[in-house]
């Protein structure tokens, strides 16, 4: 795993170490799990405000998260993520993204509760690792 991380680091013009894009994208991973599982719930418009709120609250202390209220997409808001994750250093970049879904999780937890929360991140957990021909649907 180690290696990998190596792999996906380059130096860049003023000498720090930046992720390339593939460490970004496997960032946003879980978010794409995350959201197929609430859009059925909260539908997109819910899910964006949920992640607006969470980037917001993370842009005080990462000013170079991208906070566009304009973005109304699951797609809009995790392409800026990824641009923004790509561009700083690998380290700052996961710490950002677990304490984004950190704050993301206790967000959601105070609207729908800690054990609807917990179950629909461990179904997205189990959907990555298995990926999605290996998931059953839970209703």
């Amino acid at each position: 795993m180690e290696r990998d991380d190596k792999e996906r680091q380059q130096p860049s013009d003023d000498g720090q170490v930046r992720p390339q894009a593939g460490a970004a994208v496997d960032r946003l991973r879980p978010w794409r799990r995350i959201s197929g599982q609430l859009v059925v719930l909260i539908g997109e418009s819910g899910f964006c405000a949920s992640f607006g709120r969470a980037l917001r609250t993370l842009a005080v202390r990462y000013e170079w998260l991208s906070v566009d209220p304009a973005r109304k997409s699951i797609d809009g808001l995790l392409s800026a993520l990824e641009r923004d994750m790509a561009g700083v250093e690998s380290a700052v970049a996961d710490i950002a993204a677990r304490e984004l879904l950190d704050t993301f999780t206790r967000q959601l937890s105070s609207l729908i509760g800690e054990a609807l929360t917990a179950r629909l991140l461990e179904h997205a957990t189990a959907s990555e690792q298995q990926g999605p021909e290996d998931v059953q649907e839970h209703k």
